[in-house]
C-alpha cells in the first residue's frame, strides 16, 4: 500500500472543484503545493459536492499525473485520522458582491423644450447618441 503523507490545505477553488496541499514540513511560496481534484477526496454529502477547508490537514497519497510525468497529484485524501475530510464551509468564499463592472448604456431617452435648429421653439422626443445629449 503506498505511502500516506500528511499536509495542509493550501487553497480550495469551489467553483473548479481543485485545490492545492502543501505538504508537511514544505514552504508553499517555494512552489511545493500538491493539486487535488475534488474527485479524490473521502467526504460524504448529501448533494455529492466534496471541497477542502483551507488550513485542515490531510492525508493523502500521490500519483504521477499521466500527461506529464514529471507532475504528481493528489489521491485518495483523507481527513488527519483517516476518516472525511472536513468540508470547506458554506458561506466562506472570497465576498466579491458589488464589485463587477456594469454594461455602459448607449444613452438615454428624453423629452424636453427647446429651439429647433430653425430657430422656432418647440417640443419633442428623442435619444442620446453614445456619450450625446438627446436631440428633439
Amino acid at each position: 500500500m503506498p505511502e500516506k503523507l500528511r499536509g495542509t490545505v493550501a487553497t480550495w477553488l469551489n467553483r473548479k472543484g481543485i485545490g492545492f496541499i502543501t505538504p508537511e514540513g514544505k514552504n508553499p511560496k517555494e512552489g511545493h503545493d500538491v493539486l487535488v481534484h475534488f474527485s479524490q477526496i473521502q467526504q460524504n454529502s448529501d448533494d455529492d459536492f466534496k471541497s477542502l477547508d483551507e488550513g485542515s490537514i490531510v492525508l493523502y497519497e500521490l500519483e504521477t499525473d499521466p500527461q506529464n510525468e514529471e507532475k504528481t497529484y493528489a489521491v485518495r485524501v483523507t481527513g488527519e485520522d483517516g476518516e472525511d475530510c472536513k468540508p470547506r464551509q458554506k458561506g466562506k468564499g472570497k465576498g466579491k458582491k458589488g464589485k463587477g463592472k456594469g454594461k455602459k448604456g448607449k444613452g438615454k431617452k428624453g423629452k424636453g423644450k427647446g429651439k429647433r435648429e430653425d430657430g422656432e421653439e418647440g417640443e419633442g422626443e428623442g435619444e442620446a447618441e453614445e456619450g450625446g445629449e438627446a436631440e428633439e
